[in-house]
């Protein structure tokens, strides 16, 4: 009937309102402070949480095992990182750098550019982000290790949304280095809806 019809098509265009909102640069970013800086769950980010982030990347880079040499790399990245987000984002100077502060701070160092252009502590983290996800050391992210990832982040009630996911970033049956840092960089620098590097950490919440 027209009423089926129509209310197929009001539920259609309600879920890619929905995909766009939750792909916006802001969700996106809103995201990466949530689920990947904010380690402590505070809700602002502040030293602690590169601190934190170094003991966890140096964890799971050794499958469990430490490594203090890995974990001063790690450190200095991560605080690297933290010196970077501060100079460019923590605008009152209290030592934390809250979700809108943040995206102020990308706006300026990361929108609109590709990966070379980006500082260079995000750099060194993402390429550090890369190695906590390639569990098997190979230099590329498989189907395996990508739901891994996702799922070490969020909740998802199927398998399924993370496999198109992967589909949508991956070359072939696996995502090289180079692919991510590019991806990455988009996810942070895009703003539009329909890039592919949505789907860079499985899809994504609207925040």
């Amino acid at each position: 009937t027209v009423c089926h019809l129509v209310c197929l098509f009001s539920g259609f265009r309600s879920a890619i309102e929905t995909d766009k909102m939750a792909n916006s640069w802001s969700n996106r970013v809103k995201f990466i402070v949530r689920y990947m800086y904010d380690y402590d769950g505070n809700g602002v980010l502040d030293q602690n949480d590169f601190e934190c982030l170094a003991v966890r990347n140096t964890i799971m880079e050794g499958k469990g095992d430490w490594d203090p040499i890995k974990f001063e790399k790690n450190k200095t990245v991560m605080i690297n990182l933290w010196q970077q987000i501060s100079e460019i984002a923590d605008f009152d100077k209290n030592g934390e750098v809250d979700t809108e502060e943040f995206m102020g701070g990308v706006e300026t160092a990361c929108k609109g550019k590709a990966y070379d252009a980006l500082p260079e502590a995000f750099k060194f983290f993402i390429e550090a982000q890369f190695r906590t996800i390639d569990v098997d050391g190979d230099g590329s992210i498989g189907l395996e290790e990508f739901r891994y990832d996702c799922v070490s982040r969020m909740a998802y009630s199927n398998v399924e949304v993370l496999d198109e996911a992967f589909k949508k970033v991956a070359e072939g049956d696996s995502l090289s280095l180079a692919r991510y840092k590019d991806l990455y960089a988009q996810f942070l620098g895009n703003p539009d809806e329909s890039c592919v590097a949505c789907s860079l950490f499985g899809p994504l919440p609207e925040l």
